[in-house]
């Protein structure tokens, strides 16, 4: 029988290999997408939060302006055009083209005060523009007599979009735009980042400092530091348990089949994970291949009693209970939780299957040592102790932070060079965004014009600031020729009579600015005839959602998503251990059932509780943490429970290996993985020592019969 099923193990494990190699699915490295489902509104918040993500700053400091152009120049010509986008959005290139259409342009605020018939305030304000000494003309006086089409042009913005003066500095700034083929591949994006540093360091001299800024330079510097971190702790790891199992075995011969059977695990999670899910988190990857390593102590349950019979009940309980537990999260709701489900079932299952079907082939000699590790009466006392206090005390300082941001915090030279970039370009505002979506391009436009007439002083740039709805361009060219009938005789005194005449007998309009694909406008498109309008310091979105507009605030919005994650993940954990606990009650009995699940609920309770102790707030992934916490104490009782002679040695030894890895984690510089470092290495320490707090019926009966 057992021949049988290891030929089918093997059948199904390639013809599910075959297919999910042959059928690749992406490695999804956005966090949002981890808790954002593909609705039509998550979608919306994750675009929208996606879309400086791929944008690089180069802020060049100089002394003179001259300077800042050529280092702008020299920089821009060393970058790799093959992999970057370089934006050029010069107003002096499009004006021509504007000019066709002047008369049917006005700014905002222009058309209002002629809405309102205000003339002589419109009147006023063309004084102003026609003495200025400081103000340029755009077009001729005889077609432009109140210089309408320079205050349009100038309602887009102050100056040239991409030089500025701070603090008697120059700054030129280059906007990089990150290739698709680029921004796909993690690896491929740092290696260019990486020669962009090259490039800033080479040009960088004593009269001009350059900056960069942007999400690929943050991922570069993380990424790059964090790996080499992992690096380190992957050999200190694989030291420590190469140590470990030549102490305890006095062989090394057995790390080859426990190598192979979590390598194996791990894939058969992927091979799974890929066949049911059009793409796979890396989120996904660090959590269950973590829980997979349960499988190490499979293993070393096996090699240590060198009898299947003796441990396959508990190998299978513990099994089946770790399984069901994560089976309850495909349930969730949430992308992540679902893929983490089925890759740590399917890995756990398939290690199982391993030790069970292949390791009685392994003739392995060698005399492990014998450790019998326990805990006297009164440090039990004390344990029992400090873990009930740090876990109920931790109630009173708990606190939850969901902001994505505190879940990084990067160097002081890169926080500087983003300060100065927002200081310099004045990007500093809070911004948040409107989406309108209309029937077509033009009823889209006529709703974000809707809008902006309710905005009074708010600031904001949107598509028909640009191109405005050929609607509103009728408007303005009537409201144009009523300004004239009104007030240009009495105005335009250096205009000649025949001058005159020839714009107030202007019957027909010059044609549409129409939008094109190719327009340098097109970032403010986000879907087929759907655009955003970018907000700055606004606080009141009814006006948004009372005009047809669905009012966006990326932080906020991601923040509340990942609060709703967070609030049912641990609303699963209650299903989690009614399940377990009916699971173990009709394997052993309520009592034993009560004991087992104790270490894993103490464990979670005093992770969390240190966590606020010690000032931390509780975020998702802490959460998330827990569900580990869960599977490994798991392991741990029911082991101790089935009475196996020399299961505590097995206990011991892996839980030595994970908390040491953990342990390390835990020094890393990057947040999110040196917090769940914290949890999981005290959570793990906790749940083993628990574990000794108790004595098993079954256990002892087990270990009578062995005698």
């Amino acid at each position: 029988m057992k021949k049988f099923l290891r030929i089918l193990y093997i059948v199904v494990f390639v013809i599910a290999g075959v297919f999910a190699f042959t059928h690749p699915v992406k490695t999804e490295t956005n966090i949002l997408r981890a808790v954002f489902s593909n609705s039509m509104e998550d979608e919306t918040i994750v675009q929208l939060s996606g879309r400086y993500s791929s944008k690089i700053n180069v802020l060049i400091e100089a002394d003179n302006p001259e300077t800042a152009s050529e280092k702008a120049l020299e920089f821009y010509n060393a970058v790799d055009k093959n992999s970057f986008e370089i934006t050029d959005f010069n107003i002096s290139q499009i004006l021509e083209k504007y000019k066709t259409y002047s008369k049917n342009l006005l700014s905002l605020q222009t058309a209002l005060k002629l809405e309102k018939h205000k003339y002589n305030e419109v009147t006023g304000e063309a004084f102003a523009r026609l003495y200025d000494p400081m103000g340029f003309m755009l077009m001729p006086l005889d077609e432009d007599p109140f210089m309408l089409f320079t205050d349009y042009v100038k309602s887009f913005g102050k100056g040239n979009p991409d030089e500025f003066i701070f603090n008697d500095k120059y700054y030129k700034i280059i906007s990089l735009e990150v290739k698709n083929d680029t921004a796909l591949s993690p690896e491929l994006m740092n290696g260019k980042v990486k020669k962009l540093t090259e490039i800033q360091s080479n040009i960088s001299d004593s009269s001009t400092k350059i900056y960069l800024t942007g999400a690929p330079v943050h991922s570069f510097y993380a990424s790059s530091k964090s790996m080499m971190e992992i690096n380190i702790i992957c050999i200190l790891s694989s030291l420590f348990v190469i140590l470990l199992c030549y102490f305890y075995f006095k062989s090394l011969k057995l790390l080859l089949p426990i190598g192979i059977s979590l390598g194996l695990g791990m894939l058969s999670g992927y091979i799974a994970a890929s066949i049911i899910f059009q793409s796979i988190h890396v989120l996904t990857f660090v959590f269950s291949t973590t829980l997979i390593g349960i499988c190490v102590d499979y293993s070393l349950h096996y090699f240590i009693e060198k009898d299947l019979s003796k441990i396959l009940k508990s190998l299978t309980v513990s099994m089946i209970t770790t399984v069901s537990a994560f089976g309850i999260l495909f349930f969730s709701g949430v992308e992540l939780l679902k893929q983490i489900s089925i890759f740590t079932m399917t890995g756990l299952f398939s290690v199982y299957l391993i030790v069970v079907l292949f390791y009685p082939l392994l003739k392995f000699e060698y005399t492990p040592r014998r450790l019998n590790f326990s805990l006297s009466a009164n440090t039990k006392k004390i344990i029992a102790f400090i873990v009930i206090f740090v876990s109920f005390a931790g109630i009173f300082f708990l606190k939850f932070n969901d902001d994505i941001r505190n879940m990084y915090v990067p160097s002081k030279t890169l926080l500087s060079a983003e300060k100065l970039f927002a200081d310099v370009t004045g990007s500093n505002k809070k911004v948040s965004f409107a989406v309108i979506q209309g029937r077509n391009i033009e009823e889209m436009l006529e709703k974000e014009e809707q809008i902006a007439r309710c905005l009074s002083d708010i600031k904001f740039q949107a598509l028909s600031k640009f191109i405005p709805s050929e609607k509103q361009q009728k408007k303005n060219f009537e409201l144009r020729k009523t300004l004239y009938k009104n007030s240009l005789k009495t105005y335009a005194a250096f205009l000649t009579a025949k001058q005159i005449n020839n714009l107030l007998n202007e019957k027909d309009l010059p044609g549409f600015l129409k939008f094109e694909k190719n327009s340098p406008f097109s970032d403010f498109l986000i879907g087929e005839n759907t655009s955003v309008m970018v907000l700055y310091n606004f606080d009141n979105p009814e006006i948004i959602t009372q005009n047809g507009g669905r009012y966006v605030d990326v932080q906020k919005d991601i923040s509340e998503k990942i609060k709703d994650c967070r609030i049912a993940c641990v609303k699963m954990l209650a299903p989690v251990f009614i399940l377990l606990f009916l699971l173990l009650s009709s394997i052993y009995t309520p009592r034993t059932a009560g004991k087992i699940l104790t270490p894993s609920i103490l464990a979670s309770a005093f992770s969390i509780g240190l966590l606020s102790i010690t000032g931390q707030p509780v975020n998702l992934f802490h959460i998330l943490a827990i569900f580990l916490i869960i599977g490994f104490g798991l392991d741990y009782s029911v082991f101790r429970a089935g009475g196996v002679k020399y299961s505590s040695d097995a206990v011991l030894l892996s839980c030595a290996t994970s908390v040491f890895s953990f342990l390390l984690l835990a020094f890393t510089s990057f947040k999110l993985i040196s917090s769940l470092g914290f949890i999981l290495s005290a959570g793990l320490t906790v749940s083993y020592i628990t574990s000794l707090l108790f004595s098993y019926p079954e256990a002892a009966a087990s270990a009578k019969g062995d005698e």
